[in-house]
């Protein structure tokens, strides 16, 4: 439920959705109109952006992963594109306007074959799974004297973190720097004068607070200042009246065994598919 809750929160976060590039789907056992639907007794749900080639799924039953296929189906039938008859004869079957999917590592894998048909691809380009975690309330976290914000200043090591974590994770994170400062997002850890673990509050919702970007330089690793920046983040989250949740590759076995020795524990497992590769 916590995982569920966490992706209600996200859609809280989505612009107005009275646009026509953009499709919320709602899946119940019940009928219902837009105004009428208990979307408390909903078990799944999809927001699919047509202009953007991407769409961020939660479907907790292949029955529901199904119906989300099935809309995407029948709409793409009822809406073809327009095409000269030279194009036409080239591709009889124009494939449907989705890069990307990300969700609930279940009911993704279950659409991901449909997808992958729907788009005229026999294998996606990449799959990553993401393994969600978060700290129980019973659990201590503690502030740390080292953990500060990041300030100006920091901007040679900010950089240096961004190019070696997108080495490292293939994620690059944006350019601006002096935007992350400012955000007042991005957390350091400091020992004897010299930064050597940065993190950044990824997303802040309503009732959670997600960490990301976790990152001890190669020269400082095993000496336990990762888990004692993570730990402090915890605790600000905390003391903001929020649960505290952070992601892990589902391959990074050293981070994963890091956080379980925390006291973390998995809520849920996300699945991130980039069906062709100019995703």
């Amino acid at each position: 439920m916590d995982t569920l809750a966490h992706f209600w929160d996200r859609l809280a976060l989505t612009p107005p959705l009275a646009r026509d590039d953009l499709h919320l789907v709602v899946i119940t056992k019940a009928k219902g109109t837009a105004a009428t639907i208990n979307f408390a007794s909903a078990y799944g749900a999809m927001l699919y952006v047509p202009k953007a080639h991407r769409a961020d799924v939660l479907a907790t039953s292949a029955e529901a992963a199904d119906a989300m296929c099935d809309y995407l189906q029948t709409w793409w039938n009822s809406n073809p594109p327009q095409r000269t008859a030279a194009v036409s004869a080239e591709l009889p079957n124009p494939p449907l306007p989705i890069n990307y999917i990300t969700g609930l590592a279940e009911g993704v894998g279950t659409m991901t074959p449909r997808l992958l048909a729907m788009v005229n691809r026999k294998a996606a380009a990449r799959k990553t799974v993401n393994i969600m975690m978060t700290l129980p309330a019973e659990k201590p976290a503690a502030f740390s004297s080292k953990v500060r914000l990041a300030r100006d200043g920091d901007e040679p090591v900010l950089n240096r973190w961004r190019k070696l974590y997108s080495q490292e994770r293939g994620i690059l994170f944006d350019a601006n720097v002096d935007a992350w400062i400012e955000s007042r997002n991005v957390y350091v850890h400091e020992s004897n004068g010299t930064i050597v673990a940065l993190a950044k509050f990824d997303l802040i919702l309503p009732t959670t607070v997600e960490i990301g970007g976790v990152f001890t330089f190669p020269e400082f690793r095993k000496q336990g200042f990762g888990a004692e920046l993570v730990d402090d983040m915890a605790a600000r989250i905390r003391q903001m009246g929020k649960t505290p949740l952070l992601q892990v590759d589902a391959e990074n076995d050293p981070a994963l065994a890091l956080y379980q020795k925390m006291n973390w524990i998995e809520l849920g497992r996300l699945a991130r598919v980039w069906l062709n590769s100019a995703s």
